[in-house]
């Protein structure tokens, strides 16, 4: 588990600093920083595992994510129970240039510490998932020639993976469904049929001492998902609606093959009516004591999820006046100990906003 972040100078984040639950919800306006810290995390533990030049390799490498108008280097930190490992860039001398248009210096990364100690601290972070499911993603037939098979972070690969627990995992997949249908109450059965899915694939064709790359269109036979509702069979996952198919996703990550450790989450609640927002909060704490290792950070716009948790499971972003993100902890508004018998977390994020975290002056008495 990762119990601590500490961000600067990372896309709106200049100098952002977060303790963290096992289960920690963020919410805030639109643009106030809450998937940036997600990103943030996802980075770091990305780049403290391998190469850092990589995970950055944007464009004009750290460019984007660096915070516009900052000064110092980039850096982010996390805490885990075993230890701290960093992540640090330092932009390039005379970074921005003048113009703009000017070509850019390479960025230097660092991570502190190396070695064993590093190892001992990334262990707890290990297996992270960050999910931004696509409902069309997630409806699309699927092909995979991996062991077990995998979705990827915008849902595609669903079909697959669910193919592959029915036929290896049949108690899982059983499991999954039964959970699914307490989710999606006119659901009865989860299926698939074959479909033909298209896939680019690249032959590297030498002529001499030539090396040219020659591209192809092939199909595979791969699987589809159709759902069986009370009063209606055989429906493709292509026409079924966005929340039923973002709790398939979001539950085949949870019970599939390749749990994670960690799961960043934006939107949790996206698509789910209020009373399914309840029951996902209901699994979620059933998975979390079955699974003792999970911890899930995300992301939602919903005050009726927040109804469903702690206090102190709630973090609320807002933008401060020089555009910079500022993070708090629900519990820490001024008039929390006066309003935390009489106001439910989503109750009390309605009343008070997030304002309050960059404008104090405006919280009423």
């Amino acid at each position: 588990m990762i119990e601590r972040v500490e961000i600067k100078n990372f896309k709106c984040l200049r100098d952002v600093s977060v303790n963290l639950e096992r289960f920690t919800v963020f919410v805030g306006a639109n643009g106030s920083g809450k998937t940036s810290v997600l990103s943030a995390i996802h980075c770091a533990v990305r780049a403290a595992m391998g190469d850092p030049q990589k995970v950055f390799a944007h464009e004009r490498h750290g460019d984007w994510v660096y915070t516009r108008g900052g000064s110092g280097d980039l850096s982010i930190t996390c805490r885990t129970e075993a230890g701290e490992f960093r992540v640090e860039a330092t932009p390039p001398e005379g970074y921005p240039p003048e113009p703009e248009f000017l070509q850019k210096g390479l960025w230097q990364y660092r991570i502190v510490p190396q070695g064993v100690d590093l190892e001992k601290a990334l262990k707890p972070a290990r297996r992270m998932v960050f999910l931004q499911l696509n409902a069309s993603e997630l409806a699309k037939p699927s092909y995979s020639d991996h062991t077990p098979p995998r979705m990827e972070q915008n849902g595609s690969g669903l079909a697959s993976v669910l193919a592959f627990m029915a036929l290896n995992d049949p108690e899982g997949f059983e499991q999954l469904s039964e959970i699914a249908r307490s989710l999606i109450p006119s659901l009865k059965r989860i299926r698939f049929c074959k479909a033909r899915v298209p896939r680019t694939e690249t032959e590297v064709v030498r002529f001499g001492t030539e090396v040219v790359e020659h591209r192809r269109r092939q199909s595979f036979q791969g699987e589809l998902i159709l759902l069986d509702f009370e009063h209606a069979e055989n429906v493709s996952a292509r026409t079924a609606s966005e929340g039923t198919l973002l709790i398939l996703g979001l539950l085949t990550v949870l019970l599939g093959p390749t749990r994670p450790r960690i799961l960043l989450m934006d939107d949790i609640e996206h698509g789910l009516h209020p009373l399914a927002q309840k029951k996902l909060v209901e699994v979620i704490q059933s998975l979390q004591q079955r699974f003792p290792d999970l911890q899930i950070l995300a992301t939602a716009h919903s005050s009726e999820l927040l109804n469903y948790l702690e206090h102190e499971q709630v973090r609320l972003m807002a933008v401060g006046a020089d555009g910079s993100s500022v993070c708090g902890r629900l519990l820490d508004h001024p008039k929390f100990g006066k309003w935390k018998e009489e106001f439910y977390p989503g109750e009390m994020w309605s009343a008070f906003g997030e304002s309050w975290l960059v404008e104090p002056q405006v919280v009423t008495k």
